[in-house]
């Protein structure tokens, strides 16, 4: 049951992160797959790819290193930027943070 509210409250923020870009003037959809949840065309490229958080824990608690690299590989090969879009409960303004200011992976040694 817990998990269900949070799979509502996430499916509900990232229509509430469309109507946000909508507003702004973006052409923008819910589109919950893959690596993104949000994708958003303007005028001018280029498109965004958003991933949308809602935990309490921080925007990477389940933004993983992995996930990040897919959504940061899928902007890439379609000249997109990508964002993560994290907005916790209780705020009433989300927080966007561009790719280049995520944590970067550790390398391979």
């Amino acid at each position: 049951m817990r998990q269900r509210g949070g799979k509502l409250r996430g499916r509900t923020r990232e229509l509430d992160v469309v109507d946000l870009l909508v507003d702004a003037g973006w052409v923008a959809y819910r589109i919950a797959h893959g690596p993104l949840d949000v994708i958003a065309f303007d005028r001018l490229p280029p498109p965004l790819f958003v991933q949308v958080k809602s935990t309490a824990g921080g925007p990477y608690e389940r933004f993983t290193p992995g996930a990040r690299a897919a959504l940061r590989d899928a902007a890439e090969r379609a000249n997109a930027e990508a964002w993560l879009c994290w907005w916790p409960p209780g705020r009433t303004v989300p927080e966007w943070i561009e790719s280049s200011m995520w944590p970067q992976q550790r390398e391979a040694a």
